[in-house]
Parts: C-alpha cells; structure tokens; sequence
C-alpha cells in the first residue's frame, strides 16, 4: 500500500481553471457515418461497472535516494452511480465511484450527453472537508465522429503555471483481458512546473475507457507510470 501512497503523491488530482482557449469545434464536414456508429457515445445505467487491472511502476531512487524500483499490481472499479450533486450550489452531474485498494473513493464528475462526454470535476466524498475540484465550464473528453490530429480541450490549473491539452490521436482496435474494441486514443499532455505530464486514454464508444497510461517526467526521465487495463465490464 506504501506504493498506492506513493503513486497518490507523484500523480495527484488538479484542480481547474476555466479553459484559456475554447476547444477547437467538430469539423462540420465530419462522416456522418463515423459519427452515427459513436453514438449513443456512453449509454450506461446506474450500477454499471468497469474493473482494471493497474500496474505501477517507480524508478530506482525516485521516491528518495537510494530506494529500490517499485513494480506492483493491483485492481481498481468504476462504478456509474447517476446524478449527484458535488456541493452546495452546484448543478447535478453524472458520477463515477472509483475505488482501488487502500486509497479513498475518488468520484469522477462529467455531463454525458448523446454524442459527447464532458468532465466536470472530481471530489473525495468519504473525505471529511474535502472540496471539490470543478471545472466551468466543463471541458469535453470525448465528442462522437471525431478524427485523428482535432484537439479537444487546453485549460490551465487553478493557482498555479500549469497547463494541459488533449487532442485525438488515433482511431484503432486493441485488444485488453475484457476483449478486442474499436476505440478513440486521446492524449493529454501538460507540465506541472518543471514536470512534464502525459495521459493517454483509449475510449470505446458505447463502452467506456478501455485502456490508460499515466506518466510523469521530469527533464524526459521517468518519474512514475501507471497503466490500467479494462478485465470486467456488464457494459455490452
């Protein structure tokens, strides 16, 4: 668990700004055929559930001076658990429970819509006090019919110099424990000062997230990698 500890510090939860540039709009030229086959993008119900297994990987000497290689597995599940509210004067959202083993619940916070899936934040709530980070107005993750090279979202970190874009790289099949899917690979890329952030999710339309890889470097070393592969879903 000293490890989970560790990955919590190095990779941490941010907090967001409004976006500084608006993200770049679907190509109205778009196949209408692509974007019919995404859509619904998420169809899901309360009670839905998504399990991982997650690898995480530290260098040597990373977390101190002398400290061995961490290299562990474990699982982790998302659970769609309907509308909440994340505080007081916030609008309802759609939730996710994600709950990994020793590490408290984190709640994902996003609008699903038809054709489009927009983050909105996320909070701790078995947190005592903890606030919630909320994003307005909210940032699209994934939006029907989208192609390879058309951004989706640069936004800047609340109180700092950081920043963060993502865009879409590639539309493609891989092949995870749960099975082979057809997917979206988005990429979101920042820094967090001097630390270079690099996050890439594989997106099943109509399914969910298939596949991550979390990495942080600093001066192009690596600092920590998480990679997190779909084995369970009752998402059909």
């Amino acid at each position: 668990m000293k490890a989970l500890y560790i990955l919590a510090l190095l990779f941490g939860v941010v907090s967001c700004d409004k976006p500084k540039s608006a993200p770049k709009q679907p190509d109205p030229t778009l196949s209408a055929e692509l974007k019919a086959s995404d859509t619904p993008i998420l169809p899901i119900k309360k009670g839905d559930y998504w399990k991982y297994k997650v690898r995480v990987e530290i260098p040597a000497g990373v977390t101190s001076e002398g400290a061995s290689a961490v290299d562990v597995d474990h699982q982790k599940t998302r659970t769609f658990i309907g509308k909440v509210t994340a505080g007081k004067g916030l609008p309802e959202v759609d939730a996710f429970d994600v709950v990994s083993a020793g590490q408290p619940i984190e709640r994902e916070l996003v609008e699903i819509h038809e054709d489009r899936v927009l983050m909105r934040g996320s909070t701790r709530p078995e947190t005592a006090d903890a606030k919630p980070m909320w994003i307005d107005p909210p940032i699209p993750f994934v939006i029907a019919g989208m192609r390879p090279g058309q951004e989706m979202a640069n936004f800047s970190v609340k109180g700092s110099d950081r920043k963060r874009g993502m865009k879409v790289v590639a539309r493609e099949k891989i092949k995870v424990p749960a099975g082979e899917f057809p997917v979206i690979r988005l990429l979101m890329t920042g820094n967090d000062g001097k630390f270079e952030i690099r996050r890439t999710t594989w997106f099943a339309p109509r399914i969910g997230i298939i596949k991550e890889v979390k990495a942080r470097y600093a001066s192009d070393k690596l600092l920590f990698r998480e990679t997190v592969e779909l084995f369970e879903t009752n998402v059909k």
